[in-house]
């Protein structure tokens, strides 16, 4: 079987972890890959690997030189040269392990991604030998859209190359793309891959059951606790996630934060946002005093990964958005203080989450004192959710999931483990 997956920055900005849980785990089930990426993902990415905490500040002689060739040619050189610069390691590199890499030059006209996307149709229905063997490669069997920008671009390619097409949904706002969507393609070659049970329950509602929807859960690998021990009062830090746009949530979240600080000055929250400008936000963070105990987290590929080393996650905004950094945090033992959000069913009060119905300044306060002045119960909140993870959001079940779903959409049958 023979899978391409096709991801955009903003997808690998969020859920790199996944994108390498699935790239290992396939190939391990003896699927061929295929992975579309955009090249200024994979030039930005780690040049050692995902192992390092260094990015890549110069990428070499060879990339400059294009930069001083014409648009055009850089596009096309970056389409059709899969040895442009980027990691040694991890799914974005160069790899036989992990299938061929073909990557594209983004832009923020979703009309030119389209067309750069669909001009690789020619590349896809050309198979290489999987690792670099003599005979041909396998045709395309499925391919799988894994943010929402990409899914029209992934329907043509799955008309042009007679293949299955699943799309990742995993957005409540993923519905209202899905149900313009939907309209336009043949049901039986599509399906749509929720990753909870709310959202694949507005899928359906959005799209009247024109198209296949299966729900696919996200899954992580249990780690070590990463938690440190405190005493009561110690200085705690604090990741807070949310899109960056001011609004009336993270006003209380900030609210509820100044109140903490008056009393706790040596506590600092650091905050991921994955929109590019979050100017506003930063001026209310002025105007409340805010700035010493504040910081923002910059963007990148894998830059997430640092936000785990603080002693809690904190959701302040309902976005109605599966993002594996949650996921993640849990696996990890790390206490997750939450806004209700009824489309995150992997949120459950005081079991995998401190999780505040109407999250107001004097509910964020409570929390946040809460978890300074009883470490102990913000650890056995962790542990709980991180037994949780062990028995319902592991990675190899994801794995298995998709797998299935890939021999059910290109007809293949399962085969029988034995010798």
């Amino acid at each position: 079987m023979h899978v391409v997956f096709i991801a955009n920055a903003d997808y690998l900005a969020d859920e790199l972890p996944e994108f390498r849980q699935l790239c290992v785990g396939l190939v391990d089930e003896q699927v061929q890959i295929t992975r579309i990426v955009p090249a200024d993902a994979v030039r930005l990415a780690r040049r050692g690997g995902d192992a390092l905490d260094r990015r890549e500040a110069d990428v070499g002689g060879g990339l400059r030189d294009r930069e001083r060739e014409g648009r055009s040619a850089r596009r096309w050189d970056a389409m059709m040269d899969p040895a442009d610069a980027g990691p040694s390691e991890g799914p974005l590199s160069n790899t036989p392990m992990l299938g061929r890499r073909l990557t594209w030059e983004a832009s923020r006209y979703g009309v030119l991604n389209h067309r750069r996307l669909v001009r690789l149709g020619h590349v896809l229905a050309d198979p290489p030998a999987p690792s670099g063997g003599a005979s041909a490669g396998a045709p395309v069997s499925v391919i799988h859209a894994l943010h929402r920008d990409v899914w029209s671009a992934a329907a043509t390619l799955g008309e042009q190359l007679d293949a299955a097409v699943i799309f990742r949904a995993a957005a409540w706002s993923d519905a209202h793309a899905a149900a313009q969507l939907v309209r336009q393609l043949q049901p039986t070659r599509y399906m749509l891959a929720a990753a909870g049970e709310p959202l694949a329950t507005e899928l359906r509602r959005c799209t009247q059951n024109l198209v296949q929807i299966e729900t696919v859960f996200p899954g992580v690998h249990v780690q070590s606790p990463q938690y440190r021990q405190r005493a009561p009062g110690d200085p705690v830090c604090v990741a807070v996630c949310g899109d960056g746009v001011l609004d009336d949530a993270y006003r209380a979240a900030l609210g509820g934060i100044a109140q903490v600080v008056k009393k706790r000055p040596e506590a600092q929250f650091f905050f991921d946002t994955f929109r590019t400008d979050p100017h506003r936000l930063w001026r209310e963070v002025e105007r409340r005093g805010l700035l010493p105990n504040i910081s923002f987290v910059p963007r990148g590929v894998g830059h997430r990964e640092l936000l785990l080393k603080a002693d809690a996650l904190m959701l302040p905004q309902v976005l109605g958005r599966n993002r594996g950094l949650t996921l993640q945090a849990m696996a990890c033992g790390l206490p997750v203080l939450a806004a209700a959000d009824p489309a995150l069913d992997e949120l459950t009060a005081d079991h995998t989450a401190w999780v505040l119905e109407q999250p107001d300044d004097m509910a964020w306060a409570e929390t946040l004192e809460r978890l300074i002045a009883t470490p102990d119960d913000a650890t056995d909140l962790g542990l709980r959710a991180r037994a949780w993870v062990h028995e319902e959001r592991l990675a190899s079940d994801q794995i298995g999931r998709l797998l299935t779903l890939y021999r059910m959409m290109a007809g293949e049958p399962i085969g029988f483990v034995g010798r």
